[in-house]
């Protein structure tokens, strides 16, 4: 049986898609040929009523074991195999399939400040054409809906309470085999939080990677229409295809259509109650990290 070594458990949003493109500059390290396989968060995965995100489910997601092991087949000897699936920290389930079936793996997982993980969500979405409502009324709805969850998968707001899918590993997994960094680290030194994983993975952490790029970043709206309303239309398709194209085309093809964009600044008001609704769960991260996180409540 071949099944990985560690896995980059989340969050979505937070730099997961970065961590896979320099993970996969390192000789020792073999992660998957596609990103967010998710094999571990099938199990807990129940009907899904958006049709975006089923369609993501169809393609992305491997919910058979076979398939999932067949994803290793390629890994050389001696080399740490992982996979990078951000759903992973979106479940309460994920933890013990992953606990029952590989209890020595690593974790690799990086917290974004709440409020800006859900804005940065919402910015990708409208990007893409995914996502037609305003913010103010993606919150609105959104605080209809129950905002502690097993499983966030899809969601906006909820999804920003991650402190009890983050729980569910610290239950399970000794200390030593949890990594997790802040957003934060990875923008201000990514150099230094590659050779920081690089040890923890048992790799040689003097290798230099490229990390001058930031991958899949929300960024804004495409600023010219013609290209904006090409790349909006074709989301759905682009999906459905994108197993079959190799991550440095899709790099290229996002590149391109994504390198003059109009920033979408989040309202002041807006911000400011979503900080206070993030507040405890703020708190809470912080305790659980053992690491000061007040600057996100500012």
């Amino acid at each position: 049986m071949t099944l990985p070594t560690f896995l980059v458990i989340g969050a979505g949003r937070s730099g997961t898609t970065s961590l896979d493109r320099y993970l996969r500059q390192h000789p020792e390290i073999y992660l998957t040929p596609r990103k967010a396989p998710s094999y571990f968060f099938c199990s807990g995965l129940g009907r899904i009523d958006d049709p975006s995100l089923r369609l993501v489910a169809r393609n992305y997601f491997v919910p058979k074991l076979d398939d999932y092991e067949a994803l290793f087949a390629n890994a050389r000897p001696g080399q740490a195999t992982g996979e990078v699936s951000p759903v992973y920290l979106a479940t309460v389930h994920a933890a013990p399939e992953i606990a029952s079936l590989i209890p020595a793996a690593k974790l690799i997982a990086v917290i974004r400040s709440p409020v800006d993980r859900v804005y940065a969500r919402f910015v990708a979405r409208h990007r893409d054409g995914l996502e037609r409502r305003p913010f103010a009324e993606v919150v609105g709805d959104d605080l209809r809906e129950p905002l502690i969850r097993d499983v966030a998968f899809g969601t906006y707001l909820a999804a920003g309470f991650c402190s009890h899918f983050l729980q569910s590993y610290v239950d399970r997994f000794p200390p030593e085999q949890i990594r997790v960094h802040l957003f934060d680290d990875l923008l201000a030194d990514p150099a230094a939080v590659m050779a920081d994983l690089f040890d923890f993975l048992g790799v040689d952490s003097r290798c230099v990677v490229d990390t001058s790029t930031r991958h899949n970043r929300s960024g804004g709206v495409i600023r010219q229409p013609l290209a904006r309303s090409l790349w909006t239309r074709t989301a759905l398709a682009r999906a459905a295809v994108r197993r079959y194209v190799p991550a440095r085309a899709r790099d290229a093809v996002f590149s391109a259509f994504t390198r003059d964009l109009v920033p979408m600044p989040i309202d002041p008001k807006l911000r400011a109650e979503l900080v206070d609704l993030y507040r405890d769960e703020v708190d809470t991260l912080g305790q659980l990290l053992g690491r000061d996180l007040s600057h996100w409540n500012a």
